[in-house]
Order: structure tokens, then sequence, then C-alpha cells
């Protein structure tokens, strides 16, 4: 624990050194300091850094993210993290090109139509696939749409529910790759509820998608995309920045303690508080504890203290994904990859799921007069490509980027990044079982969790539930320093 803490400060542990854990640890502390109250966190991450998958690799020119290449700016918890952080000045927008986004179909590049008109002229749909996509606006809204929290057998896949509105075609060629580049997941068994929330509320508020299409364009007037809104943004040196920063910020704070490369074993509850065993030994107690770490992690943490949330929590499944960075010099590559990449429906039989053209995203991400391609394979429907050696997927790449892209001779620089349990996947019952797990987790007080696992895989999704997280547990501290006679252990 943090040294110079008395018997009238509250401990709070927080388990995950990745962006939830740390934005939640940074909020809670300004929450303190505004209340007036002693709080001190300690921080236990499990990796020799802290920062999860927000980490960059720079690298002789270099630079490559080992997770998320950026985030969108539609998300103000994630904009108050940054003003936090006072980083605004190191803020990177993404370029132009990134409103354009390729498939492949029939083995060719199409360009995603971003309009009515040429969405009418492209070649990715056939007649017949267009026509039953108009059909949508006779097709009449479920009833039971928004329960699947509370029965799971209401839980539509997104393969059930674009076959149901758009027809196969449409799902297959669009929304499949679309799942794959944001879950890295199959579309037959990911929960549209738990993952696309936003489509469950245009069918229920305005009875189809392209009613809610004409709505809120009208509303808009100059939008006419019923989509996420919000520009893709990163920072100068990559998304590390943030967490940097945010690790520099709690460091320097004296009632804050980083512990790296500290593996938590167990999370336990006695009368004195909550313990945690870590690196083979006892810490606490604490007065709460914040299990940031993904859920497969908390399962094992917490499978001694309370084996039913610990099934719970270990029955939520995760997709492996790899990441082969592709540096090539610019004359090597004769497609002018102006655009954000290319998906790769399941239907095309290839192996990899999609290519990002990083250095058109964003500038600085490769030297001069080279270019960088982040290339993915795996996932749900693939994890037998993950058993490949690096020099193998490299080569399985590069034979199917080649001809598309134009690419001659060889990479000159090459790095493969593995993330065994890279996204969890929101398989239909999800929204139920989160229902549990809350349930499970509200019998033991002080005990919450956060993180990717549970409602939001994205950056914005963390730093909105870290608020939240923070605000839970400052609410629980500040009713232990009502109770009046009572110390802070006590008051567990």
């Amino acid at each position: 624990m943090p040294e110079g803490t008395t018997s009238l400060t509250y401990h709070v542990a927080v388990v995950g050194g990745g962006i939830a854990g740390l934005a939640t640890a940074l909020k809670l502390r300004d929450l303190a300091r505004q209340a007036d109250l002693q709080v001190a966190v300690t921080i236990l991450e499990k990796a020799p850094t802290c920062g999860g998958n927000l980490l960059t690799m720079r690298r002789d020119g270099w630079q490559l993210e080992w997770g998320p290449n950026g985030f969108l700016d539609n998300e103000p918890a994630t904009l108050r993290l940054v003003n936090r952080l006072d980083l605004s000045n190191q803020l990177q927008r993404s370029s132009d090109a990134t409103r354009r986004r390729f498939l492949l179909v029939r083995n060719q590049l199409c360009e995603i139509p971003t309009s009515p008109r040429a969405f009418l002229s492209s070649a990715m749909l056939s007649v017949r696939g267009k026509l039953r996509i108009a059909g949508e606006l006779f097709i009449p809204p479920r009833r039971d749409l928004g329960l699947a929290a509370e029965n799971p057998a209401t839980d539509e896949t997104i393969a059930d529910f674009g076959n149901r509105r758009l027809g196969r075609e449409f799902t297959e060629v669009m929304l499949d790759p679309m799942v794959k580049g944001i879950f890295g997941g199959d579309h037959q068994q990911l929960s549209l509820a738990a993952a696309f929330p936003r489509m469950v509320e245009l069918e229920k508020d305005h009875g189809g998608l392209f009613k809610a299409l004409f709505k809120l364009a009208r509303q808009r007037r100059n939008k006419t995309d019923v989509g996420p809104a919000g520009t893709l943004y990163s920072f100068t040196g990559g998304m590390a920045t943030l967490v940097e920063a945010a690790t520099r910020e709690l460091a320097a704070d004296p009632l804050v303690e980083i512990s790296t490369g500290l593996d938590v074993q167990e999370i336990m509850m006695d009368e004195s508080g909550w313990r945690l065993v870590a690196g083979g030994r006892a810490l606490g107690p604490f007065q709460a504890v914040v299990d940031a770490a993904p859920a497969h992690a908390a399962a094992r943490h917490l499978d001694k203290f309370s084996p039913e949330l610990g099934q719970l929590l270990s029955r939520i499944p995760f997709a492996p994904m790899a990441v082969i960075a592709l540096g090539f010099e610019r004359q090597a590559v004769t497609h002018d990859l102006d655009g954000f990449g290319l998906l790769i429906p399941g239907q095309e039989k290839r192996e990899l799921l999609g290519a990002l053209w990083t250095s058109s995203i964003f500038g600085g991400r490769a030297p001069a007069d080279m270019v960088l391609l982040r290339c993915m394979a795996g996932g749900a429907g693939n994890p037998a490509v993950m058993d490949l050696d690096d020099e193998a997927l490299v080569t399985l790449t590069l034979a199917e980027l080649r001809h598309l892209l134009g690419l001659r001779g060889a990479p000159v620089m090459t790095q493969v990044i593995r993330h065994t349990r890279a996204i969890a996947q929101y398989v239909p019952g999800h929204l139920a079982r989160l229902k549990e797990i809350e349930q499970e987790a509200s019998r033991y007080p002080g005990l919450v969790l956060a993180g990717s696992s549970y409602r939001g895989i994205s950056v914005n999704a963390c730093t909105k539930e870290a608020e939240a997280t923070a605000r839970q547990v400052m609410d629980m501290v500040a009713g232990m320093a009502s109770m009046p006679g009572k110390s802070s252990a006590e008051a567990v």
C-alpha cells in the first residue's frame, strides 16, 4: 500500500493496468480529492508495464500498434480523459483517406459506397440483393426487441438479424466482414443486442433501419448515415501515449502505488476487508477491489472465493488474433493505398480477415518513402491459423495480398504480434449472463468488475465505464465515511 497512509485512509485495489483500470484509478483519485477523502489506490498489473493492449512499438521510424489503432471522438469520457492528461496537443486526426474503405468481393477490391446513388451503381451486390435491401421498409419490427437480458431466447445473432431485415447477400458481403473487423468474430455467433445495441434501438424506436435512416437524416439534415458518428483519432506517438500519460500521472500521486510484473492469484474477503494474493504475497486489507482484468483472468482470481462467479466469468469466450505488420518501400507497392484498408468476407475463403493501410490513416507511422500495412488473421472463425509460426504467417499474408495490392519483392520490415485471447466475444445470452454476474457480485460489497469483457470492447467503452466504476466505488467509500464511530476497515 502507498506509504504514509493512516487509519483514516480508505484503500482500493485495482487489478489490471490497462486503460480500464488506469482510467478508473485516475477518476477515483480525482473524486476523492473533490470529496476531501483519503483514498489510496493500489494498481496491480501482471505485465512488465501498464497498458494492456494499448502498446505502441516504435522502432527505426516505424510505429506499430499492438491493439486498437485509434478511437472515435464521439465519446465525451475519452475526450475528458485526454484533456485531464493534457494530451490535446498530441491528438492526431486520421486522414481524409479513411473515408474510403474496401471489401474483397469475388476476388476484386470494391469500394464501399457512401451514398445511396453510389450504392445503387455498385457491383458489390446483385440486383436481387439490392431489391431485397429495399424490401427492408416492409419488414415489421420484432415485438420482443430489447428483452435479451431478461429472456435469452430472444437474443438474436447478427447473422439472423441481417438475414431477417436485409437479406442473406447483404449479410454475407457486408455484415460478416464488419463483425470480423471489429470483434474478430463470427457474425453467426455474436449477439446483436450485446455487440451492436444501437441496431436494436433503431429497429425498436423507428420500426426498421431505413425508416430510422430517413428520420435521422431529416433531423441531422446534412447527414444520411445511422452508423456510429465520429472521426478516428490517435496520438502522434501512438495509442500508448494515453496509458503512458495516465501511468505518469498516477505514479506521481503519493496515494497511488503501481506494481507491475505482479500476477494476482486470488481475491478473497474476510472480516477485515478484501485481501489479495499476488506474486506469492498477501496484500490488504482493502475496502474495495476493482477487477479490471479480462473475464478469464477475473474468473481465476475469484474462483476459490466464489465458484459461482468464477464459472460465470469463465463462460465469456475470447477470439485469438495475429497481427502481421509489413513495411514496404513505397515504390514496391503499385496500389495507391488511398483509403482505410480492406476487409474480407468469409465467403471469399481467404485466411486473412483484412488489412489496414496504416501509413495512409495516420502520418508518421512509417519512415519516409515507406508504407506500413497492418494485417489481421485468426479470429473466432479461424483459430487454427494461430498455430503457424511467424515466418509462415508472413508468407501467408504476402500470398493473399501480393496480387490485390501489387506488392513487389520482400518487405523491408515484418513484425508478428500474437494475442491468444484478443477480444471478448459477446455470444447470444451475453446480456443475460452479465445480469447473473452482476447479481452474484452484488453479494460481495466492494467488489466491482470492469473492462472490455462486459459492455463494450472499444477504448471509448472502457473510458466511459471507468467513470461510472469510479463513482460507484466513491459512493461506497463516502458511505463508509458517513458512518459515525467506525474506522474504514470496520465499515466493510
